[in-house]
């Protein structure tokens, strides 16, 4: 079985990022690590692929994410080609998983919150009964 990875540092506006890709036998995967606002010096990079590989959470794409195929119009197609040689970056396979993985992330953040939220309002119902009990014991 061979293994095949790929290290692409992408800068998407205000942080480079690296995506590191993943592709052994029929399995897909991707991973992406926030480096900082400034250019990543060679070091940096090193240490991170041998030291700090634990710090990519890879997110394992499924087999109909990969082939979703639609007819696009010829000159659509031709656009689209173009586009893609001129910037050369993360793949469209990277980004759906990378976009999934985020999604995943933000409905655990979501429904974290929502349950704290809850717990702290409870507390405070408990607080407000225990409160008022002690204000009219011995009536």
């Amino acid at each position: 079985m061979v293994i095949q990875s790929c290290l692409t540092i992408v800068f998407d506006g205000s942080f480079y990022k690296a995506v590191l890709e993943c592709h052994d036998g029929n399995r897909y995967s991707v991973a992406s690590v926030t480096l900082g606002s400034s250019e990543p010096k060679m070091s940096l990079i090193l240490n991170l692929v041998i030291k700090d590989y634990w710090r990519f959470h890879f997110q394992h794409a499924k087999e109909e994410q990969l082939k979703i195929v639609q007819h696009v119009n010829p000159k659509r197609a031709q656009r689209l080609a173009n586009k893609s040689m001129k910037s050369q970056g993360i793949s469209t396979k990277a980004q759906a998983t990378l976009q999934k993985q985020f999604e995943i992330k933000k409905r655990l953040r979501k429904t974290r919150r929502s349950t704290e939220k809850q717990l702290n309002k409870e507390m405070s119902y408990q607080k407000r009964v225990v409160k008022h009990r002690q204000k009219h014991r011995g009536h």
